[in-house]
């Protein structure tokens, strides 16, 4: 199932929008297509979006995402919680709001774009808050969303595969690796499924607050 999303186009009046599916948004890429500046998604759990990452949204020309519907806490956040990382690789603008807690310690979330009416979130955020890079047999994260950097490597091969396999949402599990992420806050669960939260950093140059 595809979503449809519409998108400013260059140049255009306010209010001028180009609806277009997240298949079209690619495919318009790939055929050198004028770039988008603004994606507004109509649902934040709209199933398209998970096909929608942050290096498409980037080489669109994508700097600003507008959410319509309020977030919810259920089973779509997870994968709402994934279109806000992949849009924080690239430091891209995302307006949203949600009603209530979220069901989690929302400083778990303070590396991702901040909801509408939440100023500690808003004034805690910046990009590379929390964010790995992957070496040979290993991963380094730094995460600083609680507090000093706390800079570590990741050389379990068990870990390692958690990191990469839930990149997208995926089923929780009762090893012990999975357990020592979800203890250090670089993974979070709902009970049934569970989802990477630092990302990689996509924009160039990095600020030194965030090496």
């Amino acid at each position: 199932m595809d979503t449809t999303l519409a998108v400013r186009k260059p140049g255009a009046v306010l209010g001028d929008r180009l609806e277009v599916s997240t298949s079209e948004l690619s495919r318009r890429l790939a055929d050198g297509a004028a770039a988008p500046v603004l994606l507004v998604t109509g649902t934040p759990y709209a199933p398209g979006l998970d096909a929608v990452t942050g290096d498409l949204l980037w080489q669109a020309g994508v700097r600003e995402v507008r959410i319509r519907e309020t977030v919810r806490a259920d089973d779509g956040l997870l994968h709402f919680l994934r279109f806000l990382r992949e849009a924080a690789s690239h430091d891209i603008e995302v307006v949203w709001e949600s009603t209530g807690d979220l069901g989690c310690d929302t400083r778990l979330l303070y590396h991702l774009p901040p909801r509408a009416g939440d100023p500690s979130w808003r004034s805690a955020y910046r990009y590379g808050l929390c964010h790995y890079r992957v070496g040979p047999g290993f991963v380094t994260v730094t995460d600083q969303r609680r507090g000093p950097a706390v800079p570590f490597t990741l050389r379990n091969p068990q870990e390692i595969g958690l990191v990469q396999d839930l990149d997208r949402p995926g089923p929780s599990d009762e090893s012990s690796a999975f357990a020592g992420l979800l203890r250090s806050g670089l993974i979070i669960s709902n009970g049934r499924d569970a989802l990477c939260l630092p990302y990689r950093l996509r924009r160039w140059p990095i600020p030194c607050t965030v090496i």
